[in-house]
């Protein structure tokens, strides 16, 4: 019989962009008009600052992000913790 053990985590992932500062400049018209537009595409942690931005703004912004490689850390909040929820079922012997 195969038994499946499916553990229930929760992890953070934290992306990494190296994105030049001419290419922001470039795109958004400074580097402070960039900050405000990436404070605004947040969760509601931090206050946005500056002017909401625009639809094409907006759509810039999610090109730029998307042009670029990431590097990318993974932190297993419930492994690191405990905590995490754990359930059994029979698996397919097929």
């Amino acid at each position: 019989m195969k038994v499946v053990k499916t553990e229930h985590h929760q992890v953070n992932s934290e992306f990494t962009y190296d994105i030049p500062d001419e290419e922001i400049i470039d795109t958004f018209g400074s580097l402070e008009r960039f900050q405000e537009i990436l404070s605004h595409n947040g969760d509601g942690w931090n206050e946005p600052t500056g002017e909401p931005p625009t639809d094409e703004e907006n759509d810039l912004f999610f090109e730029l992000i998307d042009g670029y490689d990431y590097d990318r850390y993974d932190d297993w909040v419930t492994d690191r913790k405990g905590g995490y929820d754990v359930t059994y079922s029979v698996g397919d012997d097929a």
